[in-house]
């Protein structure tokens, strides 16, 4: 079995027991770590040192010659501190474990080391290197303005900067193997996010998109893990499932907070074991297909009430993405527009015209709470009716219309006060000025913290807006 990660580097091993190196080598090459190289001198691993990107160092710390074991470590800690370096030695001093971890070594191991041991300790120090080294190119990519593969972010359009700091992070975790959880409102383009990612990955194998929502529990497992002949009555021939179609690639999973809580313990142990059951096999399989997971719910809240496992939570969250709403992108409003613009007049084969200051303003103070899938339909669907002037009539009647901006049901959010309704004041009245200030609080609550909305909404300018809000703060 080939290892999924940086096992082309490869693992250097320094002994002057041949018949140990030997043994040793064996064991990690039926591991499935394919690239091992055999040291019997410390200055020929020294001699490497400089051209050979090494993924970690098994150093005998007693070797006749003129470079002792120390020093070896000595040296990989200040040169690569990257490099994990396990000491394997036949000597088992207290004192000398305790100078070699104080060197920097990551562990240290007495001869002869059992074969279970020698692999937990390696697959520890990989992962340890691995996650220091992932780090650190987060830590330089968010200090970073510049993006090392852009074109992989080519369907989704911003200019907004918190949206490049996100696809600096994807570039990192992108290459590992690791789940990736992507959440926020419905329509901020979880789908294109997870597709750039898989563009990202590098991984020959297939995107594989499955919305889950809905999905009973037999047929989620059967969509995901496929069956074979016989299963089950109308199970005439086998049928590969969605994990088996997405092997080396991605498996993207929309809509996970929709699955019940029998699916969720069947996905757990997908992403926890790597295996899978397809319905009336005897044997699982292993799986490597990476998972991408999508929802526009909570799941720490939906884990609180009972209705999300927690502990497929934190196997799904290993790293996470959440995208930003539509109205939180600003400038992005007006250059979505555009682009659909363009797109709508191309389609219906009608003259292009650009949009004007007095649309601009409407759409920038609409908060648009289905995101750019809702700016997207309004402008191909208005086009389609009447041009740019159906458009600004749309926009003039949404701003004049209270928007929900939850994913609830609308028994789970605050009724909207119909006009015409009486006003109920509290016993003793406000003053006009603790008035103004919840009139002002409710338009903004209304307007999902959008102020120039808001303003509209009070038939104020956004000046005496953005003062009202200062003076409530």
């Amino acid at each position: 079995m080939k290892l999924n990660t940086e096992s082309a580097w490869p693992i250097f091993l320094v002994d002057d027991e041949e018949l140990l190196l030997d043994s040793l080598s064996m064991t990690l090459l039926a591991a499935g770590f394919e690239n091992v190289e055999t040291f019997t001198d410390g200055q020929a691993v020294l001699d490497r040192l400089p051209d050979v990107q090494c993924a970690l160092l098994l150093l005998d710390l007693f070797m006749p010659g003129r470079v002792p074991g120390e020093a070896i470590l000595e040296r990989f800690r200040s040169e690569v501190p990257h490099v994990p370096v396990v000491v394997v030695t036949g000597v088992d001093e207290t004192g000398t474990a305790v100078r070699c971890m104080k060197a920097g070594a990551f562990d240290y191991l007495i001869k002869p080391v059992e074969q279970a041991l020698l692999l937990a300790t390696v697959h520890r120090a990989l992962a340890h290197a691995r996650l220091l080294r992932q780090n650190i190119h987060l830590r330089d990519k968010l200090l970073s303005e510049r993006l090392d593969q852009p074109e992989a972010f080519s369907e989704i359009i911003t200019v907004n900067r918190q949206m490049r700091a996100i696809f600096r992070y994807m570039e990192v975790i992108a290459p590992t193997a690791e789940p990736v959880l992507i959440t926020g409102e419905t329509g901020t383009g979880k789908d294109l996010t997870a597709t750039a990612l898989h563009r990202l990955s590098g991984r020959g194998g297939p995107f594989v998109a499955v919305n889950v929502a809905g999905l009973d529990d037999n047929m989620f497992a059967d969509t995901l893990f496929g069956h074979v002949k016989g299963a089950f009555t109308d199970a005439r021939q086998d049928r590969r499932g969605m994990v088996e179609q997405a092997a080396d690639g991605t498996l993207f999973l929309d809509e996970v907070g929709d699955l019940s809580l029998v699916s969720q313990i069947k996905l757990l142990k997908l992403i926890q074991d790597h295996e899978y059951l397809p319905l009336g096999a005897e044997r699982p399989r292993r799986s490597r297909a990476r998972i991408v997971a999508a929802t526009n719910r909570d799941l720490e809240a939906a884990e609180s009430k009972g209705l999300f496992r927690k502990d497929l939570f934190y196997r799904i969250n290993t790293y996470h993405v959440h995208l930003p709403p539509l109205r939180e992108r600003g400038r992005d409003i007006l250059l979505l527009a555009e682009h659909y613009l363009r797109q709508a007049c191309e389609t219906l084969k009608i003259p292009y015209e650009r949009i004007g200051p007095p649309l601009a303003d409407r759409l920038l103070s609409h908060p648009f709470p289905g995101n750019v899938r809702e700016l997207r339909s309004l402008i191909f669907n208005t086009m389609a009716q009447g041009g740019l002037q159906a458009l600004e009539k749309s926009m003039a009647a949404l701003i004049t219309t209270p928007v929900r901006y939850s994913d609830a049901p609308a028994s789970e959010t605050a009724p909207e006060m119909a006009l015409g309704t009486d006003i109920l004041f509290p016993d003793p009245l406000p003053t006009m000025d603790q008035t103004v200030q919840e009139l002002v609080q409710e338009a903004l609550r209304r307007s999902g913290g959008n102020q120039a909305a808001a303003a509209r909404m009070l038939g104020i300018s956004r000046q005496a807006m953005h003062q009202r809000v200062s003076q409530r703060r």
